[in-house]
């Protein structure tokens, strides 16, 4: 029994010494011995930034996930070594997978993949996603709501972007395709003052609404980009512009037109700040005559701002942030933005703007990859929440 019990010992210490020379080896970087993931990724088969998400996004409720980051470098990436001046790797794919729930019932699983291939002169990025989720509503039937409906939308979606670098420039052309495909539910029964007008409007959306629909697009992108690191950027400006079509001749249940208009803008101040700006605008293209389902119409995004509270036709946003960089590691940011949303474009000025501001920092988890990590605070009209982020903030 002693030498049983002294065997058990020697081999519980021989493991801790061996995981202890692993987490030294892996996940200590050798230049400033502060914790770094950069030779795990890179090196251990299937090794991945575990990414933890605690949920409190105002739409859905609290709640929790997980996620991994996977990196994938070819040969000749695996050859290089980084010091700490030298530019990032950027690996010629990257996968994410993940899933969470929240305490309002919601759930959903995701995967998604981007390719960075031919020396980056074509771009890929697919998304595939099965959300069940339970959202309110303060738009339905194209009327604006004093009380939100909350309904349950469970189905899957698929987003895919192909792009091809225009000769040696920062120009690419690409196209982009969308699909999803939506059971669309009433999750509660709205209660009203009057019971009989309340069971006429329960009816009414019940016999509307149980069906699954169908939005299928295809469409083309052009976008510029100079960042200097497409994950976590410090400098560069990244312009994109797409339009997809929605139409029955390629299984969309509805015809509409789709686009989006974007400017990121990244500006290395000093050694110490850094400084962004994020402008977006969203519009869709509808007849009269056509009524789409709620979740299709873009709204305001914002940390802090609970998703489709603020919905329309056209939604233009503005979001600045600043960032400290106290050490190569660590690094405290503030934000500030704003958004419209309305029916139409010309409408848009005199929209109601809702504002969001906050603080965060982020770490250098993967000095390789130029990849960080870290946690926003965002208060917006109504809610505070909390965002656990990986790479850029937008």
């Amino acid at each position: 029994m002693l030498k049983r019990g002294m065997l058990a010992v020697v081999t519980g210490l021989m493991a801790g010494a061996a995981q202890a020379d692993f987490f030294q080896d892996y996940m200590i970087d050798p230049e400033d011995g502060m914790l770094d993931g950069s030779r795990y990724l890179s090196e251990v088969p299937m090794g991945f930034l575990p990414v933890p998400m605690l949920i409190t996004e105002p739409a859905v409720g609290n709640g929790l996930g997980v996620a991994g980051i996977f990196f994938h470098e070819s040969d000749e990436q695996k050859k290089q070594r980084v010091s700490g001046s030298a530019p990032a790797i950027l690996p010629n794919n990257i996968t994410v997978a993940g899933l969470g729930a929240t305490e309002n019932g919601t759930k959903a699983a995701g995967l998604g993949h981007m390719g960075f291939w031919y020396d980056d002169r074509v771009r890929y990025r697919g998304f595939a996603l099965y959300p069940d989720l339970n959202l309110d509503f303060y738009s339905f039937g194209g009327r604006q709501l004093d009380r939100p409906i909350e309904l349950n939308l469970d189905g899957p979606a698929v987003v895919q972007e192909l792009k091809f670098r225009l000769g040696k420039s920062r120009w690419m052309l690409g196209a982009r395709q969308v699909y999803r495909q939506v059971k669309l539910e009433l999750q509660e029964d709205i209660r009203l003052p009057n019971s009989g007008l309340e069971q006429l409007v329960n009816r009414y959306l019940d016999n509307h609404l149980g069906e699954t629909s169908r939005n299928s697009g295809l469409g083309v992108l052009m976008e510029y980009d100079s960042r200097d690191n497409p994950m976590s950027p410090q400098s560069g400006l990244y312009y994109s512009a797409n339009y997809v079509w929605f139409g029955d001749s390629i299984g969309s249940d509805a015809n509409y037109g789709s686009y989006t208009l974007e400017g990121l803008n990244y500006w290395n101040v000093n050694e110490h700040f850094n400084f962004a700006l994020r402008m977006q605008y969203d519009g869709i293209e509808v007849s009269d005559s056509t009524r789409l389902a709620p979740y299709v119409a873009p709204y305001i995004d914002l940390r802090g701002i609970p998703a489709v509270r603020y919905q329309g036709n056209a939604v233009a946003v503005a979001e600045v942030e600043a960032t400290w960089k106290a050490s190569m590691r660590w690094r405290f940011n503030t934000f500030a933005g704003g958004g419209r949303a309305a029916e139409s474009l010309s409408d848009l000025s005199d929209a109601e703007v809702a504002n969001s501001y906050g603080a965060g920092f982020r770490y250098l988890i993967a000095r390789r990859y130029g990849m960080t990590m870290g946690v926003d605070v965002a208060r917006g009209p109504e809610d505070t929440a909390y965002y656990i982020k990986a790479g850029s903030s937008w």
